[in-house]
């Protein structure tokens, strides 16, 4: 192929792979969506070569797909027309971290821990912390606008982005935002690209705000003999005012499917947790300890565990973030639903559960922040239970609209949650949002099937 001869030519054979076993590596993500190989896979190591690759490809026309570490839940890696796959696993350098003004400045390819422990160890704090902060990209971050345990308390990912270096489609190279906190010279284009999935421009350079390191960490462990008990004290610990950094929840199959690791932890008979971690200085602590458990009492809690070192938190979180693994351990095939619902509504939402349960013989894995109402509605299904699952999901996305939530709330549209954002969305909203595409994409080669292509 000749856009393929002009790749190699322009960026050299190394960074621009067409062998059969590499392509295959990349044509599939962390969802069920089906793979589909990749015409060649290209890996740049510096914003010329996003230039020269995007010249090329919108000279030929042939689509391209952005990847950071393939983590996507929502279809958004996969590459369903082929053309071109773009991975940033060698633009993956911390550029600049300034304590004084309180800014990152880093290359998409950087991974989110990575980014995590070079601050931190600098006494400052980058929050958002998806669940796969340990694989997962910040340009990849940026992209799906990620969220992750802490957004409750500091927000998701587009409340750090100050400014971007962005290739257009065509290639052109530009620059939005600002190192300042505050900026307000014309439309904020950061936070429209932030969250885009691909289909606007490719990333090249992320600015990003940071904050203090709190000085201490309190995590509890709560449970409860069921989801309901669990979902009704989230509701009353926000009502008071209670404020903190991770507010987390998973039902009796998570716990189920994390077995040994979370059952030191667990009085028999529990049937859902809460992990509760709070952030400050420390005086506070007490006082925040001593409500939680008040309100707990109050909807059943069987036993509240601390965690009474750094050791311990760490096996606590590890127990969380291994949810989903375990999950996929169980061998079900699994449709990941991302759903969120206004925090008050958590106890319809996971009532909900066993109705769907009975009705399509599938079952329901859920867990998430319960924080901010964003709870990942897991349908795990047996090959030939296609329809089931289909079923399932809508049965799911149906009552969270009910209650008067949405269906993409972390993860993304990507490929899977395409016909969700069509009905959700009022239809001026979603026809103002093709413009946008047609306008940053006129060739329509930016992950030309995610959001839209439907």
């Amino acid at each position: 192929m000749k856009w393929v001869d002009k790749l190699k030519s322009a960026l050299g054979e190394e960074r621009v792979r067409d062998d059969y076993a590499h392509r295959v590596a990349y044509s599939r993500d962390s969802s069920d969506a089906p793979p589909v190989v990749p015409e060649v896979v290209i890996h740049p190591e510096d914003a010329g070569d996003v230039r020269e690759a995007l010249r090329i490809l919108s000279e030929y026309r042939v689509p391209l797909t952005p990847r950071g570490s393939g983590t996507s839940l929502s279809g958004g890696s996969v590459p369903v027309e082929g053309g071109a796959v773009m991975v940033f696993d060698r633009m993956n350098r911390i550029r600049e971290i300034d304590p004084e003004n309180l800014i990152a400045v880093v290359e998409p390819g950087v991974i989110t821990a990575h980014l995590h422990e070079a601050v931190e160890g600098m006494g400052l704090f980058y929050p958002p912390d998806p669940a796969s902060s340990d694989t997962c990209t910040v340009g990849g971050n940026v992209a799906e606008n990620a969220g992750g345990p802490r957004a409750f308390k500091y927000g998701t990912t587009k409340h750090y982005v100050l400014a971007l270096e962005v290739v257009s489609s065509s290639g052109e190279i530009y620059r939005t935002g600002s190192r300042t906190k505050k900026w307000v010279v014309g439309y904020d284009l950061p936070s429209l690209l932030t969250g885009s999935e691909g289909t606007l421009g490719v990333f090249t350079e992320i600015t990003l705000r940071l904050l203090p390191k709190p000085p201490r960490h309190l995590t509890l462990l709560a449970a409860f003999p069921d989801e309901v008990s669990a979902s009704r004290t989230v509701s009353e610990m926000v009502r008071v005012g209670l404020l903190p950094a991770a507010l987390e929840f998973a039902d009796h199959r998570c716990i189920e499917a994390v077995g040994d690791k979370v059952a030191p932890f667990l009085p028999e008979g529990t049937g859902s947790f809460l992990l509760v971690e709070y952030d400050g200085f420390g005086p506070e602590f007490d006082s925040q300890v001593s409500l939680t458990y008040d309100i707990a009492s109050r909807n059943g809690l069987l036993n509240m565990f601390a965690a009474e070192d750094e050791s311990t938190r760490r096996k606590l979180w590890a127990v969380r973030r291994g949810i989903l693994p375990a999950l996929e351990a169980l061998g079900y095939v699994i449709r990941h639903e991302d759903v969120v619902v206004p925090r008050s509504r958590i106890p319809d939402l996971v009532a909900h559960a066993e109705v769907v349960e009975r009705a399509t013989g599938v079952k329901l894995a859920s867990f998430g922040h319960a924080g901010d109402g964003n709870i990942h509605v897991n349908v795990l299904y047996e090959p030939g239970e296609e329809a089931a699952a289909d079923r399932a999901v809508e049965m799911v996305v149906a009552k969270v609209w009910e209650l008067g939530g949405t269906a993409a709330g972390e993860h993304g549209v990507g490929t899977l949650k395409r016909k969700f954002m069509r009905r959700e969305l009022h239809p001026i909203a979603h026809d103002l949002l093709r413009r946008i595409k047609d306008t940053f994409d006129p060739a329509h080669i930016l992950n030309p099937h995610v959001m839209f292509g439907d």
